[in-house]
């Protein structure tokens, strides 16, 4: 089983519920996301998901968004998000899962990507933008690795949807509480004021 199996049927047995904390990596630096983790580990998060910039992050919202351009700005790089995860993996045990776009794990290389993670300290992985339908090359090398991959839910999947979700999850299964509400645009035509 892996840690984050683990860790789910430990608090399972307890009847607890997890603490998982998010960090954009790299906002505002990496010594910084890595003393914050440090942190919130220590203060009882079950899980720590960090966020892998992206310069193109469409399935974010702006604030995440905003924290990924200011860590790329800083540096903050795929191969650098792994090393700080291997620094960090020294000092706690609690398990890490990356939220990454697909294209970062293509120009990466799926089997390096999965390796390196796994080797980093890495225990699973939510590819944002990959559908399940469309997961198999990489599914096969996490699994190959070690590396949990968990796949996404939202309030519109379908029941047939959820369970084929269901079926591919290790780890845990990330269900997307909102849908997005329609951005409400100003109006431009109301006549100009002097």
């Amino acid at each position: 089983m892996s840690r984050l199996g683990e860790t789910f049927a430990r608090l399972r047995a307890r009847g607890e519920r997890a603490l998982v904390a998010y960090f954009t990596a790299g906002d505002p630096s990496l010594a910084d996301t890595r003393r914050l983790v440090v942190e919130a580990a220590r203060r009882g998060a079950d899980v720590i998901e960090l966020g892998v910039p992206f310069s193109d992050p469409l399935a974010d919202g702006p604030v995440i968004q905003r924290a990924g351009t200011r860590a790329l700005a800083a540096g903050a790089t795929v191969p650098r998000v792994l090393e700080t995860v291997a620094a960090l993996r020294a000092e706690i045990e609690v398990p890490f899962v990356l939220m990454i776009y697909y294209n970062p794990v293509l120009a990466f290389g799926l089997k390096a990507f999965a390796r390196t993670a796994a080797d980093a300290g890495v225990d699973g992985a939510i590819v944002v933008d990959m559908p399940p339908e469309e997961s198999e090359p990489l599914a096969t090398e996490a699994a190959a690795a070690g590396l949990d991959l968990v796949y996404m839910v939202a309030p519109t999947s379908t029941p047939p949807r959820l369970r084929l979700i269901a079926k591919k999850s290790r780890g845990f299964i990330y269900v997307v509480s909102l849908t997005a509400r329609p951005r409400r645009w100003p109006r431009w035509d109301a006549s100009p004021t002097a």
